[in-house]
């Protein structure tokens, strides 16, 4: 994939995320993608607060999902089964979704609540 990256941290935890930005690399996302690096993953940014809905189609990875807020607040952490046309939803209103690794943010005890650093915030008012 020829994405952007960014680094981003989260409770002392770098992680390398692709950036899909515009609609048709939100839309690809991970798909067909066969591995990732241990701190590898893929951030989705919008453009404003939507009501996020996420499934697996044509992903052959596992993955766990974090929906996060205008303010970089994660808001609820769910895990993902590659091939699933299920949607994971979002617990309110999500700026950016971090997909890593299936059981990345389980085994580091990260949850909803905790901040991620190096996010392009909208600006403050």
């Amino acid at each position: 994939m020829n994405l952007p990256r960014i680094v981003l941290t989260i409770e002392g935890h770098r992680i390398d995320a692709l950036v899909a930005r515009s609609d048709e690399d939100r839309a690809q996302g991970l798909m067909e993608c066969t591995s990732l690096a241990e701190h590898e993953g893929m951030l989705f940014i919008h453009d404003a607060p939507i009501e996020a809905c996420f499934w697996m189609k044509n992903t052959p990875l596992d993955l766990s999902i974090a929906f996060i807020d205008d303010e970089g607040k994660i808001l609820n952490v769910e895990e993902m089964t590659a091939g699933s046309l299920e949607g994971t939803r979002a617990a309110g209103l999500t700026r950016f979704v971090l997909e890593m690794n299936s059981g990345w943010f389980a085994e580091r005890d990260i949850s909803g609540g905790a901040l991620m650093e190096g996010l392009p915030l909208p600006a403050q008012a």
